[in-house]
């Protein structure tokens, strides 16, 4: 074999070899990408086995707040009322109104997985927003108020996701007829 032979030889098998490197650097991104989002849905998923989170959560599906307590412009009040309706347990909704807020910034930045939460909690932060509205509404108008913006975005987001036909039924509905894969060992 001559020398420009086994330089043309030396070039094709470093090119095959640069060629598996990424092939294989891919499926190494998506095998990191698929183990992120399974731990982020776990992490998702424990918030329901926080008591502080559950009982905030309870609290605010059972909301039944007297909204002529709440006064236009006087935020101080407004949130001294809020406070006083949920007692002792305005901490634990205030702990659920946090994870929302985090969740949404991790979300836009692209470390969270939207659709994970999408399908964990599409429809208490829903609910959440429209029970909140009105002490939402002043803030999403005012353009230098930061209290809850991400709340507030994420549930936008859930809302426009719903409106253009992306979301999902009830689970109960949607899946009725899934089944669990059989096993294989």
């Amino acid at each position: 074999m001559d020398l420009d032979t086994a330089a043309s030889w030396a070039e094709v098998l470093g090119l095959v070899t640069i060629l598996g490197a990424a092939i294989y650097s891919w499926y190494q991104i998506q095998e990191l990408r698929r183990s992120r989002d399974s731990t982020t849905a776990m992490n998702l998923a424990a918030n329901f086995q926080s008591e502080d989170f559950v009982v905030g959560l309870t609290a605010i599906m059972n909301m039944d707040f007297d909204k002529s307590q709440f006064k236009e412009g006087k935020e101080k009040e407004n949130f001294k009322a809020f406070r006083s309706h949920f007692g002792d347990d305005w901490p634990k909704v205030m702990t659920v109104l946090t994870t929302w807020e985090s969740n949404g910034v991790l979300i836009h930045r692209g470390d969270m997985d939207f659709h994970a939460f999408y399908d964990l909690f599409s429809g208490v932060i829903i609910k959440t927003y429209e029970l909140f509205s009105f002490y939402f509404e002043p803030i999403r108008e005012s353009e230098n108020d930061k209290n809850m913006e991400w709340l507030i975005w994420l549930a936008e987001r859930i809302i426009e996701y719903e409106k253009e036909g992306s979301g999902t039924p009830p689970a109960h509905i949607a899946f009725k007829s899934w089944k669990p894969p059989k096993r294989t060992d």
